[in-house]
């Protein structure tokens, strides 16, 4: 393989590098937690090992990736340097392969992600490009052009194909972004309205009467789950107050939260002692360490059968199993995919909020519903 063409595969895997820790670095920096998927890019997005300094390690792949392209487009521009620069490509993607090896270490292995089956796909296409601009590097070691002449319009070449990608790449991005920020509307009727919360389904507080109904489908185990809880019962919940009913229903992402069944079963067999709305709160404050011993513990410090919530928690395909597969079950018929989704109710319409940033801006930028609070709504994760 030519020298010229090992230097435009080097370009493109660059390039796609740059644009996937583009990405991820966006989506890493906002303000609200993702919501879960049931794929494990939420959960290193999450985790302690996605910042280093309070840097996203997402930002630092960009700038990476942005300076193996830079050598690799400079050594076009000055071909008379091409093998200090073909040195330079060699040394620091070897570097940011150890870096990407000791990442996806983490990701499997640490935060246990390969045992789930639910890797970060994304984390490791930025590792597979970044392995494969390695071992180009390597090949091209010995390489160099034998035509000067073709350079100037190579690199042009380059250079477009580099921005197109990065383009196309933050389009893509900017379509995600809109739909994570942006609550799908539907029209109101009868049979959503049953399968949503008309039925009697799911836990209730707040105005019965309300004509602004915000139910969330939620997950024990899900750490955007935890903010949201945080953000509706600290601030947003207040803030609204009579103006609202609030519904709970459970959607548990088992594949990725392997506790979160339990959970949704222990918070069950509370709410039967009448203690749901105690014990949901608890859970969330305890998901780092939700075990079955530590929601016995947790049943016990609140008063109730401790005996009959671990009985929940241990036999969940007996115990509260139907009410809890038909909250998902009912949630999937409504388009619910990841956790946590509100589905806000107002005049005739559903707004399908997927997050907490789709969540704030149904509430504070729909005009009717801004008519009827009468206020913007304040909330931001502590």
């Amino acid at each position: 393989m030519n020298a010229i063409i090992l230097n435009r595969l080097i370009v493109l895997f660059a390039s796609v590098g740059m644009v996937i820790s583009a990405l991820l670095w966006i989506s890493h920096s906002a303000d609200f937690a993702l919501p879960c998927t049931g794929g494990g890019c939420d959960e290193v997005a999450r985790s302690p090992y996605s910042r280093i300094a309070g840097v996203p390690v997402a930002a630092l792949g960009f700038g990476y990736f942005g300076v193996l392209v830079v050598l690799a487009l400079s050594r076009l521009q000055y071909p008379e340097q091409w093998r200090s620069y073909g040195n330079a490509l060699a040394a620091l993607s070897t570097l940011g392969l150890l870096a990407f090896a000791y990442f996806t270490y983490v990701q499997l292995f640490v935060l246990n992600l390969y045992e789930k089956g639910s890797p970060c796909w994304w984390c490791l296409g930025a590792a597979g490009s970044n392995l494969v601009v390695w071992l180009l590097s390597l090949i091209g070691l010995r390489g160099a052009p034998s035509a000067a002449g073709m350079l100037t319009r190579e690199l042009l070449q380059s250079v477009a194909v580099s921005l197109l990608l990065i383009v196309v790449g933050l389009a893509y991005g900017g379509w995600q972004w809109n739909r994570a920020t942006k609550a799908e509307v539907q029209q109101a009727d009868n049979e959503k309205l049953t399968l949503l919360y008309l039925d009697g389904q799911g836990w209730r507080k707040g105005n019965e009467n309300a004509p602004l109904v915000i139910v969330e489908f939620s997950d024990f185990q899900c750490p955007a789950c935890k903010q949201a809880y945080e953000l509706l019962e600290r601030q947003i919940l207040p803030q609204l107050g009579d103006k609202v009913l609030f519904v709970f229903r459970h959607y548990p992402l088992i594949n990725i939260h392997p506790m979160a069944w339990a959970a949704a079963a222990a918070a069950e067999e509370a709410g039967a002692q009448g203690k749901f709305w105690e014990m949901y709160a608890a859970l969330f404050e305890s998901q780092q360490q939700l075990t079955p011993a530590r929601i016995e513990r947790i049943a016990e410090q609140l008063g109730l059968d401790s005996k009959k919530v671990r009985y929940a928690a241990d036999n969940q395909k007996e115990v509260h199993f139907k009410k809890i597969y038909r909250d998902f079950e009912e949630g999937s018929k409504l388009g619910v995919n990841s956790t946590p989704t509100f589905i806000v109710v107002y005049e005739g319409e559903i707004h399908i909020a997927r997050g907490m940033g789709a969540l704030m801006t149904t509430l504070n930028a729909n005009p009717k519903i801004q008519h009827y609070i009468g206020k913007q709504i304040n909330a931001s994760p502590q």
